[in-house]
């Protein structure tokens, strides 16, 4: 398997900002430098899936070729600062609970006003969970139109500075859910040491 050609690496500088990017990551990318972090993305099979990424990097969308998968399935990663590197688990228990259902909802609202149709999302799990090691929270949305079921995986994992948003979309459920596990298995996450001299206050982004 061509596994390089499609994997894909963000670096984050976490005192000053700025990304480093490199599209063809390799299978043993160097150790991260100091105070950053690096997140590599890839296709757990590279030969059924096509990869774009956003101008800035910050986005990776990697879809199912045609006939490669029993329906049609997308992957997307998004990724930004987290607000904080330690989340206070009753304030993530309320972010799984309300906020990101909460979110969700808002955002199938918008999309019905853009479509003019009539969409209902239902969440059917939204709960706190430990993903790479990093405190995590996972959703489970169903979205229904008309005759059409679409089911939505979302994984957001606090990884130390980053904030790493993992959605997986399909209107088979066991093939969205198997398509999120397996992107987030290969998905590598490696934090460079903090300055030796740098204030508790400064490990952020």
């Amino acid at each position: 398997m061509r596994f390089h050609r499609i994997a894909f690496a963000v670096c984050f500088f976490a005192i000053a900002p700025g990304i480093c990017l490199a599209e063809d990551a390799p299978a043993s990318p160097p150790p991260p430098k100091t105070n950053t972090i690096n997140i590599t993305t890839s296709a757990p099979e590279p030969d059924k899936w096509n990869a774009q990424r956003s101008a800035n990097g910050l986005q990776r969308v990697f879809k199912c070729k045609p006939l490669a998968c029993s329906d049609p399935q997308t992957v997307s990663f998004v990724f930004g600062k987290s607000p904080t590197r330690h989340p206070d688990p009753k304030a993530l228990e309320k972010f799984a609970k309300v906020d990101l259902p909460k979110s969700i909802r808002a955002m199938a609202a918008a999309r019905e006003v853009m479509s003019d149709g009539t969409e209902n999302i239902e969440t059917l799990k939204s709960e706190t969970a430990t993903l790479k090691g990093y405190p995590a929270v996972v959703n489970e949305s169903k979205v229904s139109k008309s005759t059409n079921t679409t089911f939505v995986e979302t994984s957001i994992i606090f990884a130390g500075p980053a904030m790493i948003r993992v959605m997986s979309v399909s209107p088979n459920q066991e093939l969205a859910q198997k398509a999120l596990k397996e992107f987030i298995d290969v998905m590598r996450i490696q934090e460079g040491p903090p300055p030796a001299n740098a204030p508790k206050g400064l490990q952020s982004l």
